[in-house]
């Protein structure tokens, strides 16, 4: 039964709860007069009584945000009623059907005496409707072997009730739908799972907040689509699959190319879903084109901060944030320190979100164990933190680590006026040169200075240059897909750290830094960008990317701790260092 609020007396009309799906009318007759359906926040009328219970949820109001009213726990609206099932408050008969399906005991699988027992699914409406659940072998698993895995994964795991890793996809089958999981094989991501994938997907399929620090190309994006789509999903079933029934998911990252990246990727994983629709939320497309798709409905937002935040406060009900269930932001270092980013990603997070009554998810994706701080995290609620790599060192020396291993390092001290004719000479080189060489510069228009010196010396050469400013996210896109090609569609391209951080680019195995970094984070992410993936090795070929870097006394601010943190490399990932560099470490 529901328990209008406002009355002691129970409605006989809701002694069974309603199907979601279903659309029958009470059998009770209708009162001489009918409320109309409230669509703003105001104070329960003293005549509630005479209004029958609502039968959806889309019939009833908004909470009003910071007063005591009850608030639904199933959709955050107004908490009318309490069901006698549960003693939850509920909004309408529809929500109370899913409250009393959630809340039926289940059959926990018998587990030996020293296996670890963890309540580890968050109290989020997306994460009861998935019902994520372990399966035997996983739930069996015990402490000591838990310990195995993460030692053996290089994997250092904080938190309470965290689940269990998974060792292969297969294992979280029974909460993905059919066509992602053909859609995932399709891509190769359906077999084993990677460190990171092994613990971030399980945790985020079971609703946690999440904040997991893993290097380029470890798979942090898969992490965070695969589960964002299964809840999707049952989101869009509860809801009859309407068309505006979402957006449930928001993806935040610095970048429009990553953006762009991400939702490409996403596009694929969610072909042949019924309603699951995604909206890119990036400059360089006309606004009206975005406002277009966003009125269409969509489940999956992808975005910078800059375009999300300003159709969020022109269009807010055509982007409707308060209806978000869950919340990731990759490159979450860069988007909370860097300046610009920061002030708009706390505006998003601080101001938009917090609009909503409903309980979220939220999720930091990082190859910096920076975003581990404190002060950074004070947003998640029980955080599990998940970190791969050198996780047992200190902070300082995983830092300095942190180099893919299977990248070799060359630096090379050259003057300003001699760059052009040394890159010349290494593009000429056959034991240097695997199309497509990416060369990083510090500005747009060295890139293009760059692109007309060498065509000019070189003009059957296929060079392009891709600068986030002067370049359309079309051209971006277009350059991004040619270097992807199998052949490549270009020989060379020229580009700013536009290229440096999460872009994926697996045909890239030389890097040059025609300018030096302007920190070693950023020549950490440049040099990633030539990591070979296993899947491309061929036994025929080199197995290790190569970075070559040109420095000189423009760079003199960075040269000291450029030279220690090459100092620590063994003779194998770095060939030897200028004189002019190992001046530095003789003065320490």
């Amino acid at each position: 039964m529901l328990v209008p609020r406002s009355v002691k007396r129970k409605y006989e009309h809701a002694t069974e709860p309603v199907s979601t799906t279903t659309t029958t009318t009470t059998t009770s007759p209708p009162p001489a007069k009918r409320h109309a359906v409230e669509t703003t926040p105001s104070t329960p009328h003293e005549d509630d009584d005479d209004e029958p219970i609502k039968r959806l949820s889309s019939q009833q109001r908004l909470a009003t945000i910071g007063s005591d009213e009850p608030i639904c726990v199933i959709c955050s609206k107004y908490g009318e009623y309490i069901n006698d099932d549960t003693d939850h408050d509920v909004c309408s008969l529809e929500c109370k059907g899913i409250d009393t399906r959630m809340t039926k005991p289940t059959v926990t699988p018998s587990r030996p005496s020293d296996a670890i027992v963890q309540p580890y699914v968050a109290d989020t409406l997306h994460a009861k409707l998935t019902n994520y659940t372990e399966p035997l072998d996983l739930a069996s698993m015990t402490s000591s072997q838990l310990q195995l895995i993460l030692k053996a994964q290089e994997i250092q795991l904080r938190g309470s009730s965290v689940p269990h890793p998974i060792t292969s996809m297969d294992q979280c089958k029974h909460v993905l739908s059919q066509p992602l999981i053909r859609n995932l094989d399709q891509e190769g991501l359906w077999g084993m799972a990677t460190p990171v994938q092994r613990l971030a997907v399980p945790s985020m399929l079971a609703g946690r907040d999440v904040i997991v620090v893993s290097p380029s190309s470890s798979g942090k994006t898969t992490s965070f689509l695969i589960p964002l789509v299964a809840h999707c999903q049952s989101l869009s079933i509860m809801h009859e699959h309407k068309r505006r029934s979402g957006p449930y998911a928001l993806v935040l990252a610095p970048t429009r190319d990553l953006c762009v990246q991400i939702e490409s990727t996403l596009k694929r994983l969610v072909a042949g879903i019924q309603s699951m629709r995604t909206a890119l939320l990036v400059g360089g497309i006309p606004v009206a084109d975005q406002l277009y798709r966003l009125r269409k409905g969509v489940q999956i937002v992808v975005g910078t901060p800059g375009r999300v935040t300003m159709i969020a406060s022109s269009f807010p009900h055509m982007l409707r944030l308060w209806r978000m269930h869950m919340v990731v932001l990759d490159e979450a270092d860069v988007l909370l320190q860097q300046a610009g980013l920061r002030t708009q990603t706390k505006e998003i997070l601080d101001r938009h979100l917090s609009t909503s009554t409903l309980r979220r998810q939220t999720a930091y994706f990082s190859s910096s164990p920076e975003i581990t701080k404190k002060a950074y995290c004070r947003r998640l609620v029980k955080p599990i933190e998940i970190l791969v790599g050198q996780v047992n060192e200190k902070e300082e020396a995983r830092a300095l680590k942190a180099t893919p291993p299977n990248v070799k390092q060359t630096v090379l001290w050259v003057e300003n006026a001699s760059k052009a004719k040394r890159l010349l000479s290494i593009l000429d080189d056959p034991k240097y040169f695997t199309a497509p060489v990416v060369v990083f510069v510090d500005s747009g228009l060295g890139a293009e200075y760059l692109k007309r010196s060498l065509l000019k010396r070189r003009r059957d050469w296929r060079i392009a240059a891709i600068v986030q400013q002067e370049h359309s996210i079309d051209d971006r896109k277009a350059v991004i897909e040619g270097m992807n090609q199998d052949p490549p569609a270009w020989d060379v391209v020229i580009a700013t750290d536009t290229l440096a951080r999460g872009i994926d680019l697996p045909h890239v195995s030389l890097v040059i830094n025609y300018d030096m970094a302007s920190s070693l984070a950023d020549y950490i992410q440049r040099i990633s960008r030539a990591v070979i993936p296993d899947s491309l090795i061929d036994t025929s070929k080199r197995k290790r990317g190569w970075a070559i870097t040109f420095i000189n006394k423009d760079d003199k601010r960075l040269l000291p701790s450029f030279a220690k943190f090459l100092s620590t490399k063994s003779s194998v990932d770095v060939t030897p260092i200028p004189n002019e560099l190992k001046h530095f470490l003789q003065n320490e």
